[in-house]
């Protein structure tokens, strides 16, 4: 069995990460891909992005680029409008402002050069990695997508395995090609349950699951609280919305 761990959208939560982590030491892993967004949101973006840089020089951690890291690495209203979704509220819009302020000019750099995509073979499979879809890193893919866009995305990228993220909605979809899997969120679930989100993929079998982990969401609760963010952000991490 070769087993693939997949992450996306850690969005600055350093707690979610530390016990993802915890939970990978106990579990056989041959490879772990990074699906983007490590930063917006949440309280910690610089340590979060070092730490899975560290993990990229140290144990070969495959890690793309998001729409937040592409607007951050941007900066300010012009990577805004850019690279958040055109109509987002302004909550968000000065949550992400927050983050370009509080990012460091060596990780600006950093998430400016993460590739969008990626290209990996791994126990025998071809692997297509992206943020969003094959079609760009503000493309939301959710669980109702037609099997036809899959299977062609496959198919045109000669693939057997179709990874994505962006929504923070977790699915495993087996198709006629291969396998699309989008592992949910890691620091800012939307599916209704706040505990982090991420898959394991048997890329023999092509088979997934999605795991669930509980962290210390209450001390990014507070420290939310403490840079000044509006309650509703809170909320929305304790309900998984």
């Amino acid at each position: 069995m070769t087993t693939l761990a997949l992450v996306s959208d850690l969005h600055g939560n350093l707690s979610a990460l530390e016990a993802w982590e915890e939970d990978l030491s106990r579990r056989r892993v041959d490879k772990v891909a990074v699906l983007g967004d490590l930063v917006g949101y949440l309280t910690r973006p610089n340590r979060v992005a070092q730490r899975v840089a560290l993990r990229m020089a140290q144990r070969g951690w495959l890690t793309l680029a998001g729409n937040h890291d592409l607007g951050v690495a941007l900066g300010g209203e012009e990577g805004a409008d850019r690279f958040l979704k055109p109509g987002i509220g302004e909550v968000a819009r000065q949550v992400f402002l927050w983050t370009c302020r509080k990012v460091n000019p060596q990780i600006k750099e950093l998430l400016g050069l993460l590739p969008p995509e990626l290209r990996f073979e791994l126990g025998g499979r071809s692997c297509l990695a992206v943020h969003g879809s094959p079609l760009g890193a503000l493309d939301y893919v959710f669980p109702d997508r037609p099997e036809r866009d899959l299977s062609a995305w496959l198919e045109e990228a000669g693939a057997h395995c179709l990874f994505m993220g962006h929504t923070h909605i977790p699915f495993v979809r087996r198709l006629p090609g291969g396998l699309a899997v989008n592992p949910g969120s890691l620091g800012q679930p939307k599916d209704g349950d706040p505990r982090a989100s991420y898959a394991l993929v048997d890329l023999e079998s092509l088979e997934a699951e999605i795991v669930r982990l509980e962290y210390d969401l209450e001390s990014e609760a507070q420290l939310l609280l403490e840079a000044g963010f509006p309650a509703e952000t809170v909320q929305k991490l304790r309900t998984g919305t």
